[in-house]
């Protein structure tokens, strides 16, 4: 699985963040207890962080990356909320 900040995902289920067929942008990658995880907001403005695992049982991962997404820099539940309001996402949620 290759996902980076930028990569676009499309719900094949629904979870409590997203609904099926939802885009959703990868913001973060991180680490924790030593595994892998991904965190994700939707055209929704949900948001979560997902294992390797649930991605695979959640999304399908296309090979789109957002180029206004791709050097985000997570810092906060705030900040990405204001960024979300903003339109800082809204490019990666228009189907091409």
């Amino acid at each position: 699985m290759n996902i980076q900040i930028g990569t676009i995902a499309i719900a094949k289920l629904q979870s409590g963040v997203c609904d099926v067929g939802e885009r959703g942008v990868c913001f973060e990658v991180y680490t924790l207890a030593g595994r892998p995880g991904y965190s994700f907001i939707f055209e929704s403005g949900r948001y979560d962080g997902f294992s390797p695992c649930d991605v695979a049982t959640f999304f399908e991962i296309t090979e789109t990356i957002s180029p206004s997404v791709a050097r985000y820099d997570f810092t906060n539940v705030s900040r990405l909320m204001r960024d979300f309001r903003e339109g800082i996402f809204a490019p990666a949620f228009v189907s091409g």
